[in-house]
């Protein structure tokens, strides 16, 4: 009874924030919830939405396990492709399609997939490295320079060269300053890093050529077919 009305208690928090489904029976609620395909968003600043079936609602953990995978008709054959969502951390669920286990399919618990033990230690690294690399883009966005600056740091970045933001000026390989408006002229090195400073601007000057022509060709009208 207790762990029932654990179960209660999740499927209140989960289907409470912006849901789409019937509120008035939680316990009817997680029932109809496990097993069915939904649709999880995520709170700020990192909003994600996830969209599959509803595999698990851990009391325990505080977390939902999302398996996003396609829907298929072998499934069972198939490897699960399981999400692990912090019931703390969803900002709005919504019920997309009911649950198979709860219709009129027999088979359903039958052919659906089995899980192993879960790696907790695995789950912490992924999100770690998934929390590093939203930083990472966070700070490769320059704060108030235009989109073609922008586009400019994106094309450095895109080769592996070493760049970063300060305030609005770009540094590459701690040696070259880039200053607005991010033009050959702007860029700046010591005495010591000419040749590095001669590679960025080389590089710089085919860059901002490409988005030059890039430009030209999205400007230009395309000819309308019988005049």
């Amino acid at each position: 009874m207790a762990d029932k009305d654990k179960r209660n208690s999740v499927a209140a928090k989960v289907a409470t924030p912006k849901a789409s489904l019937p509120l008035g029976d939680s316990q009817e609620t997680l029932a109809k919830a496990i097993g069915a395909r939904i649709k999880v968003t995520t709170v700020a600043p990192h909003s994600q939405t996830y969209e599959g079936s509803l595999y698990s609602a851990c009391p325990v953990l505080s977390i939902i396990a999302v398996d996003t995978r396609a829907p298929s008709a072998n499934n069972a054959s198939r490897t699960g492709d399981y999400n692990f969502i912090p019931i703390s951390k969803i900002q709005s669920f919504q019920i997309t399609a009911p649950s198979a286990i709860n219709g009129s399919d027999s088979n359903a618990v039958k052919t659906a997939p089995s899980v192993g033990p879960v790696d907790l230690k695995r789950l912490k690294q992924r999100e770690e490295e998934r929390i590093r690399k939203l930083k990472e883009e966070e700070q490769d966005k320059g704060q108030g320079v235009t989109k073609e600056a922008q586009a400019i740091f994106d094309s450095f970045k895109r080769i592996n060269m070493p760049i970063r933001w300060h305030n609005q000026e770009m540094i590459l390989h701690e040696a070259v300053i880039i200053t607005p408006p991010y033009r050959v002229e702007d860029c700046k090195a010591a005495k010591d890093k000419q040749e590095v400073l001669n590679r960025v601007k080389k590089v710089l000057e085919g860059e901002k050529r490409k988005l030059k022509e890039r430009e030209s060709r999205n400007a230009t009208p395309v000819p309308r077919k019988g005049g």
